[in-house]
């Protein structure tokens, strides 16, 4: 019998605490509803509950961002129905003008009242927002009336060509040509932006005949309003016996994305180098090796059986380190002579040009960036030194002369002259062995990304600093015109969604309805001709209204279907939230009682426990 440690009761007060704290516990979720109430409850289920939460309550706000968007749409909509309403009172009106009863007064008459119906349009139009955001700006962009009028003899082969080119591969190599060369895409987008109007391009695409003529001749010429330039254009030539029908085999689109990447090049450089696009004729000319292989660095110089060799070499080696067929690579560069710079300028030049870009970087190491970086500079420095001459800006850059450089691809130099580099064979070994599955483009994600990711999904057409005005297939005569497309537009996007992620953006075009835009204006009914012409003019405008309201009810449809599903995604996770998080109020009264049971007992053994030293008081009596 011991009076220093009473062993009974410290263990019965032990046990009583632990069932006093979780007692607690259990009040106090069945008080709060929750199970988890504190990250010490459940660590791994807080963590998950607060992600749906977070998720619940960004697509709940979503969901009301999607409502927000039906609402403007509707506001528009409604706005369009009575100016469809005038237009179609507009209609009526220069259709009875046009009948050679009335007197001259009575058409000024009828045109009073057409003067009142056009100025209400643009009324309209000016005051329809939704909080306090126009719906119909001025800058936005213009009601389309598309036409399609191809002869019987189209081949849908070619009209298929031509629109995966205007609407998907020109703006995507646009994006991200000027993405990747940031130099000359600055300059691009610095003058859209100033001048507020989009670089037109017209593009023509024709036939030729012959299987060895594969697509692979695109002249380009790029330009923009208030410079002085002309509207350019780009012509396409495609070869009916390799782009036939619809079915295009995966080859022949990966050969069209090269081929438009590169000639799209051409347009860009044309565009910001218009001074020095004389290939040659002066000093300050870019040498045509210079043109060519700077266009397939974005196309990629490996396509189309360019340096094929130096790919088969690639393929047996064991890594970019392995210097086996160095040997085999610097004697296909030299050739005893037959290959050049200057002579095979899409295989070679595109070497030179990538080897320069290496030479211009500040770093030694071989690396896809490490040439973009390179090229960037290259490209800066003749938008900063226009008037040198080529050779003396290209000489600054990379530290060797154009001649010294076109020596060290010619002559399959295993050194470099600049100090530190790597030699021409070495680079040539490292670019090809990185490209293999690939075409060596520069616009990809890596070298060896193939031919149906060259031109990946990435630009919105009418966010394109150059765009397309018109396509045509000239050989059998075919226009597909989007017309009155002029103007960068305007829009606003819905976030439907709780990550930032572009793909939960939906985007809503803003359109220009004023007369202006309809083209309606100046219509006036005062003669018997002009009430005549005027049918036509309101029934165009009658149809680009219509399509425009169209467009909106379309949006309407497809949020609406966005906020079901996103309403569904809540209550689904609500769902699951509540498995991990809600108190099961029936089993936590099972455990208070319990726990309360425990407790009065726990209280009784304390209080027995603590007899024990009466009994060595009554000893020491």
């Amino acid at each position: 019998m011991v009076i220093q440690h009473n062993m009974q009761a410290s263990y019965a007060n032990m046990m009583t605490g632990i069932t006093t704290s979780e007692r607690a516990k259990t009040a106090e979720k069945l008080a709060s509803g929750y199970k988890i109430n504190r990250a010490a409850d459940n660590a791994a289920s807080l963590t998950i509950s607060e992600k749906m939460r977070r998720q619940m309550r960004g697509l709940t706000r979503a969901s009301s961002n999607g409502k927000d968007g039906i609402s403007m749409a509707q506001v528009a909509d409604g706005a369009l129905h009575e100016v469809h309403e005038m237009l179609q009172r507009c209609n009526v009106l220069s259709i009875q003008a046009a009948n050679g009863t009335l007197a001259p007064e009575d058409r000024i008459a009828i045109n009073n009242e057409i003067k009142q119906l056009k100025s209400e349009i643009n009324a309209i139009t000016s005051r329809t927002k939704f909080n306090e955001t126009p719906i119909f700006p001025k800058k936005g962009r213009l009601p389309r009336l598309t036409t399609l009028n191809p002869p019987s003899s189209i081949a849908n082969g070619m009209k298929y060509l031509a629109q995966k080119i205007s609407n998907e591969y020109f703006p995507n190599a646009v994006e991200q040509i000027l993405n990747s060369f940031s130099s000359m895409g600055n300059t691009v987008r610095t003058a859209a932006e100033n001048d507020k109007t989009p670089y037109y391009s017209t593009m023509t695409i024709n036939t030729i005949d012959g299987v060895d003529n594969v697509l692979a001749s695109m002249s380009a010429q790029i330009s923009w309003p208030g410079q002085n330039f002309t509207p350019g254009s780009l012509l396409l030539s495609v070869d009916k016996a390799d782009f036939p029908s619809l079915n295009l085999s995966q080859d022949k689109l990966s050969l069209l994305e090269s081929t438009v990447a590169h000639e799209v090049m051409h347009g860009v450089m044309a565009t910001v180098y218009p001074e020095r696009m004389n290939i040659g004729t002066g000093p300050e000319d870019f040498p045509l090796w210079f043109i060519e292989g700077t266009a397939q660095l974005s196309g990629g110089g490996y396509s189309s059986g360019w340096n094929s060799y130096l790919s088969s070499c690639a393929s047996t080696l064991s890594s970019a380190n392995d210097p086996s067929r160095d040997y085999n690579i610097a004697a296909y560069l030299s050739q005893g002579g037959q290959y050049t710079v200057d002579g095979r300028v899409y295989g070679h030049g595109y070497l030179a040009a990538a080897y320069a870009g290496y030479l211009a970087s500040d770093t030694n190491d071989f690396s896809k960036a490490t040439i973009l970086t390179g090229m960037n500079k290259i490209f800066q420095g003749f938008i900063d030194n226009k008037t040198d001459s080529f050779d003396t800006v290209l000489t600054s850059l990379i530290g060797i002369s154009e001649s010294d450089l076109k020596d060290c691809i010619n002559n399959g130099s295993y050194s470099s002259p600049v100090s530190g580099k790597m030699g021409a064979v070495e680079f040539v070994r490292r670019l090809s062995y990185e490209s293999l599955g690939g075409v060596g483009s520069l616009i990809t994600p890596s070298l060896s990304t193939g031919g149906t990711n060259i031109l990946g999904e990435t630009a919105k057409k009418n966010k394109q600093p150059i765009e397309i005005k018109n396509t045509t297939l000239g050989y059998v005569q075919m226009d597909l015109t989007t017309e009155n497309q002029k103007g960068r537009g305007s829009s606003i996007a819905l976030h439907l969604g709780t990550d930032a992620d572009m793909t939960n953006k939906v985007e809503i075009e803003l359109f220009d309805m004023s007369t202006d835009a309809l083209l309606i204006t100046d219509v006036n009914l005062l003669t018997e001709d002009n009430a005549t012409n005027a049918i036509d003019n309101f029934s165009n405008a009658i149809l680009m209204v219509s399509g425009v309201r169209s467009y909106f009810g379309a949006i309407q449809n497809r949020v609406e279907h966005t906020v079901y599903n996103l309403n569904n995604v809540v209550e689904n996770t609500t769902a699951a939230e509540s498995r991990l998080r809600d108190a099961d109020m029936a089993e936590e009264m099972v455990r208070l009682s319990t726990l309360n049971i425990l407790q009065q007992a726990g209280q009784s053994v304390l209080a027995q426990a603590n007899q024990t030293p009466q009994g060595v008081m009554a000893l020491l009596q």
